[in-house]
């Protein structure tokens, strides 16, 4: 299981680097915060800052493996808005099947996937989540 937990750590970075440029990189911050002007979000400049923060945030520390859970939990929540208020609407897909192997293949439905999968399952041997519960003794954590 713990090998599983390890593989799943390059996709976290996934988070990390995407919210790290909207956060410090002002033309994708642009990008961003027009995207919520468009999608008609209250105070997009706040919205905005918010949503790259919790993905540099969360995604760093899922990165390391630091209160996995929780960072999972928020970025599934980012995720799940994400998927509701842009993505879906790209499908064009005309019946019921086309459209739901339409939404399938969204890349924001796998993220969402992996992170529920990370909120049941745990961090793992290989974070810090996992070295503090080991020093501290903790039980539930793969030894």
């Amino acid at each position: 299981m713990d090998a599983n937990h390890c593989s799943a750590r390059p996709d976290r970075h996934f988070f990390c680097i995407s919210g790290g440029t909207k956060l410090f990189v002002p033309a994708q911050f642009s990008v961003l915060e027009q995207t919520m002007v468009q999608i008609r979000v209250p105070f997009p400049h706040a919205t905005a800052l918010f949503v790259a923060m919790v993905e540099f945030g969360c995604g760093a520390c899922l990165a390391l493996g630091f209160l996995t859970q929780l960072s999972a939990a928020m970025l599934t929540g980012d995720m799940i808005v994400a998927i509701a208020t842009t993505s879906i609407h790209t499908i064009q897909a005309k019946g019921y099947l086309a459209w739901l192997d339409d939404f399938l293949y969204l890349p924001e439905v796998l993220y969402v996937l992996i992170l529920v999968w990370l909120i049941f399952s745990g961090p793992g041997r290989c974070s810090v989540d996992g070295l503090i519960a080991s020093r501290v003794g903790l039980f539930g954590v793969e030894r």
